[in-house]
């Protein structure tokens, strides 16, 4: 939260019954009081966006009203099953509150370097035991400024159901300094 009263968060926009809302987290749902300001952005989207907590009637699935100041798409990362992986170019994974394994996505928070004129792709390759590998493709574009952005992977299908355990999981890639490097996230099934 700002002192402006508003909140940023990545979220999950759906819909149901003809009404626009964020899922937050596992237990936040946002009913969206402004749904022109997302019209133009299909259901099952990640987004980022700043909101503002508002007074509503609230549908039984909904935990809160927000009022939307801005929402931009989340990129999304393409998914293989590739076995042979490229060593991938360099990529760091911010650990903030944007990294995240919720709602059936994998969102990374992420620093790269580039010049800002190519664009660049990522791709998620998962391994039989449920564990994960980045590959950052940098088309050529290995510019010395470090930049940073986010990148979503739908995975609901490829997690293994924890039947209510957390697990751990890993993410294998090369960071910035050229070095392998693993990030682990905490993942439970949804009930």
């Amino acid at each position: 939260m700002n002192g402006k009263g508003t909140w940023q968060a990545v979220a999950t926009l759906r819909s149901r019954d003809g009404i626009r809302y964020l899922v937050l987290d596992e237990a936040s749902i946002g009913l969206i009081v402004n749904p022109e300001s997302v019209q133009d952005i299909p259901d099952g989207t990640r987004v980022y966006t700043q909101y503002q907590p508002v007074s509503a009637t609230l549908p039984d699935f909904c935990t809160e009203a927000v009022r939307l100041e801005w929402a931009a798409s989340v990129d999304v990362g393409d998914i293989s099953f590739l076995t042979d992986a490229p060593e991938g170019d360099p990529v760091d994974i911010v650990t903030d509150w944007m990294t995240s394994l919720e709602d059936g996505f994998l969102t990374l928070h992420y620093k790269i370097r580039a010049s800002g004129k190519v664009a660049h792709s990522f791709e998620l390759r998962p391994d039989s035991e449920g564990h994960f590998r980045l590959l950052h493709d940098a088309h050529g574009d290995t510019g010395e400024e470090v930049t940073e952005g986010l990148v979503c992977f739908p995975v609901a299908d490829l997690l293994p159901d924890t039947q209510g355990e957390t697990v751990t999981l890993s993410l294998h890639f090369i960071n910035l300094n050229k070095q392998a490097s693993t990030l682990t996230v905490d993942y439970r099934s949804p009930k």
